[in-house]
C-alpha cells in the first residue's frame, strides 16, 4: 500500500486499468466478443512496481489474439455497479452488476449474428450517452431512456444508421460535462 501511495500518479499514468479490491475478490475482464473471464486476485502474482507483470492470457482463458477487452473491474464493485452494453449495430442495454457475480466464465451479454460489442462502461454515476457512427453522426440522450435488462437480453436499438453505417464508439458522461 505505500509503495502504491508513493507511486500514484505514475501507476494511474502507466496502467490502463487501476482499482482497489480484496484478495478474496475476482477480477471480470469483459471483451468484445461478448465473454466475461474471471480471475482470482489471489492467483495474480506479486511483484514490485516497475515489473513488467505476467499476462493475462496465462491466468485466464483470456485469448488477446482472439478478443479485446473492453472493460475491467472487480466483482465487489461490480455489485453496486450499473454497465452499459453497445454494440457494433447500435444495440444498447444497462445491465445490473450483481448479475456477473457468479462462479465461472460466462457469456456477459447475447449478441446478434455478425455484431460485436464496441463499448462496456459503469454508468452508474453517468447521466448521458453519446453514440458516434462511422459515418460521423453523434446521437445524445439521456441514461434513463435505456432500459435495465438481463445479460441474456439483446437490448434496444440506440440510434438508426445507414445500411452501410455502424457504431464506432460510446461515451458516457456526467450531467455537466460537454464533449
Amino acid at each position: 500500500k505505500n509503495a502504491y501511495e508513493r507511486n500514484k500518479e505514475a501507476v494511474h499514468n502507466e496502467n490502463k486499468y487501476v482499482f482497489n479490491c480484496m484478495n478474496t475478490d475476482k477480477i471480470c475482464i469483459f471483451t468484445d466478443t461478448g465473454k466475461m473471464h474471471t480471475i482470482k486476485a489471489v492467483d495474480i502474482p506479486l511483484g514490485r512496481f516497475r515489473d513488467k507483470g505476467t499476462p493475462v492470457d496465462n491466468l485466464s482463458n483470456y485469448d488477446s489474439s482472439q478478443e479485446r477487452m473492453l472493460y475491467v473491474a472487480p466483482v465487489g464493485q461490480l455489485r453496486s455497479d450499473r454497465l452499459l452494453f453497445v454494440t457494433k449495430t447500435s444495440m444498447c442495454k444497462l445491465v445490473e452488476g450483481a448479475e456477473f457475480d457468479v462462479a465461472k466464465r460466462i457469456a456477459s451479454t447475447k449478441l446478434a449474428d455478425e455484431d460485436e460489442l464496441i463499448f462496456i462502461g459503469s454508468a452508474s454515476e453517468m447521466e448521458q450517452i453519446v453514440l458516434q457512427s462511422h459515418g460521423g453522426c453523434f446521437l445524445r440522450f439521456l441514461t434513463q431512456e435505456v432500459s435495465t435488462m438481463k445479460k441474456t437480453a439483446l437490448g434496444v436499438r440506440g440510434m438508426k444508421l445507414a445500411d452501410d453505417d455502424y457504431l464506432e464508439h460510446a461515451y458516457l458522461l456526467a450531467g455537466h460535462q460537454e464533449y
